[in-house]
């Protein structure tokens, strides 16, 4: 009985938080059928054409997607973004020397396996290397997030290839990515082929990748756009070369790794770091690691001295067994440290291009956050305004009391006036939705601040709202925004208290003064609240849980008051951790702004005399 009870209790879980995702997304694909599209690519055929309203965010749920997918040029700033990295797999077997009727390639996997049996009796035409993609990427502004993205050709029609390494299929080039579009990102992805992986196909396309691992055989990473990589796993699963680019003469930058890593499975003994495809190739690793596989020369001419008179090849600080350069060749160029020190993500992908990016490429920070509600510099901040959610109700005493219950509540983001708990919203909303500089019109920013603000993602009447701050901390725990923290402490304790501090001072709150109805409802919601079980830290013993504590954790400061859960909250603040104590970053209504305590954390708890202690939340 205790088992089927927990089983139902995960189940609920499951649903609750598929239920809120889909809040923050504009189609979700499930291979089970709990979204809206199986295929990923009947969901990029749903988007509309020549999109002008901003960006389309699709979530992919975890699954093995064997399909071969195109993102028209007339479909753009799509994100598809994966529920996990490495349960979310798109994959296609295709490769050079398959043979259809036109030459160009199957989309089904009946038409595939009939475009091998051709390849076996040379019968037909050979597709071409650049049709052999997974994924081909030609609208602008596409980004891709959190998924494994593989061109499994060689193990896919030759079984027994990882344990024998036999070609026996004859299999040869087999593109996993082929991107053409412009303003291209692929982060946190797992880009898995074997020769030719990623092709970067467009001149005057630009492209980053940060953190993904990209893996392969022979020039795994080939093309002539302009590619900014950081922080990536460049993985060599047999001897060849990582890179073939073919950079025009005129684009002064090609393929740029930052602060990547060069591994190879142990099977490898020679790793080049690339060979020119085209004359002008451009490569540059700056502060990567090598292993100690990577060929004492470095780079190749392609058999053609010619090309060593204009391959534009560079290494800057590199580390490790195979970054030597004593050995590397002669025609391998070099640059004054002042141009070193002026290359960054944005100078690199926008030089010679008339059409500025920036990028919001990595994860938003906390401090990138912290910058858009407080200048730490001049110690000034947004300032702090009580209510500011309640203002819509204000003007609501003559107002018949359903509508107020079947009224849907406006979305209230004003970005000038802060309270507490709308300054820990926003941050998060920054945080979770990578908007670094907060728009109160930016879609992305609205649907992860309803996310956060309504109970399971869903906006509906006033009390629709997470008003208390321990629901607030226990649905987004559900929806996987945030996991508290405070139990897992030392010293913590538990408590129960009852809530009913809202229905209690229904004069407080102008919507509840309106309505009988809504004060019935909120009465019905504290009591499912008063049954939970939460844990704190007193007040006495928070300057012993320092160490437990990272910088932008969220802290919620538990009251003493008889029927109200939480006081305060804000963010640990820690900029220094070697010299300093952590204080608290939040809306103070006593400062009228977004402040930083004068005094540490646990002094600022301990002079809170209305707060017995703290809790922990930390976003994931």
């Amino acid at each position: 009985m205790i088992m089927n009870l927990r089983i139902s209790l995960l189940t609920l879980f499951l649903v609750l938080a598929h239920g809120a995702w889909a809040q923050c997304y504009d189609l979700v694909v499930a291979k089970d059928g709990s979204g809206d599209y199986t295929c990923i690519q009947e969901a990029i055929n749903a988007i509309r054409d020549y999109k002008p309203e901003g960006r389309q965010r699709i979530l992919v749920r975890n699954g093995i997607y064997e399909e071969k997918v195109i993102v028209p040029s007339y479909k753009s700033n799509i994100s598809l973004i994966g529920e996990s990295v490495d349960s979310t797999i798109l994959v296609w077997h295709d490769y050079a020397d398959l043979r259809t009727p036109s030459g160009w390639p199957e989309f089904s996997l009946e038409g595939e396996r009939q475009a091998q049996q051709r390849a076996y009796t040379n019968e037909g035409r050979k597709i071409g290397t650049f049709q052999t993609y997974t994924l081909r990427v030609d609208g602008p502004g596409f980004e891709c997030e959190n998924m494994t993205i593989a061109n499994d050709a060689m193990t896919y029609w030759n079984p027994s290839w990882t344990a024998d390494r036999k070609n026996t299929a004859r299999v040869s080039q087999a593109v996993a990515v082929h991107i053409e579009g412009d303003r291209t990102v692929f982060r946190c992805c797992r880009l898995k082929g074997f020769q030719d992986t990623v092709f970067t196909g467009n001149e005057d396309s630009r492209q980053i990748f940060y953190q993904c691992y990209i893996e392969g055989t022979v020039d795994f990473i080939f093309g002539p756009a302009t590619c900014w990589f950081e922080s990536c796993q460049l993985h060599a699963i047999s001897n060849g070369y990582i890179t073939a680019a073919s950079t025009p003469a005129h684009h002064h930058y090609g393929y740029f790794f930052y602060r990547c890593n060069v591994t190879a499975d142990p099977a490898v003994t020679n790793e080049w770091l690339g060979r020119p495809w085209r004359n002008y190739a451009s490569v540059i690793f700056r502060e990567c690691e090598f292993p100690a596989v990577i060929n004492p020369q470095g780079w190749n001419n392609w058999s053609d001295p010619a090309r060593e008179k204009t391959a534009r090849y560079y290494e800057y600080m590199c580390t490790g067994p195979g970054a030597d350069t004593t050995q590397r060749v002669g025609w391998m160029s070099h640059l004054p440290r002042q141009e070193w020190n002026q290359q960054r993500a944005h100078r690199v992908l926008n030089a010679g291009h008339s059409t500025p990016w920036q990028s919001n490429y990595a994860p938003v920070s906390f401090h990138d956050m912290v910058f858009a509600f407080y200048d730490q510099f001049t110690h000034k901040g947004t300032k702090y305004e009580g209510g500011v959610l309640d203002a819509p109700y204000r003007q609501t005493k003559d107002k018949p009391s359903h509508d107020l219950v079947s009224e849907r509540e406006p979305l209230v983001i004003r970005l000038d006036a802060l309270d507490c708990t709308t300054f820990v919203e926003y941050m998060c909303a920054g945080m979770i939705g990578r908007v670094a500089n907060p728009n109160a019109n930016d879609s992305i920013f609205q649907r992860f601040v309803q996310a956060l603000r309504y109970r399971q993602g869903k906006r509906g009447n006033y009390a629709s709202r997470k008003h208390y701050f321990s629901e607030w901390i226990a649905d987004n725990e559900a929806q996987g925004f945030v996991e508290e923290i405070t139990s897992t402490i030392p010293g913590a304790k538990s408590q129960r208290r009852t809530l009913n501090f809202m229905s209690a001072n229904r004069h407080l709150y102008p919507a509840l003064a309106a309505s009988d109805s809504l004060t019935l409802e909120m009465a019905g919601i504290e009591r499912r609240l008063s049954e939970q079980t939460t844990w704190y830290i007193p007040r006495t013993q928070v300057h012993k849980i320092y160490k437990y504590l990272q910088e932008g954790d969220i802290i919620a400061f538990v009251s003493g008051k008889d029927g109200l859960d939480v006081l305060h909250c804000g963010f640990v603040w820690w900029p220094e951790r070697d010299y300093l104590e952590p204080q608290l970053l939040h809306a103070s209504s006593a400062e009228g702004q977004v402040t930083v305590t004068h005094i540490p954390l646990a002094d600022y708890t301990q002079a809170y005399r209305s707060a017995t202690g703290i809790r922990v939340i930390r976003m994931k």
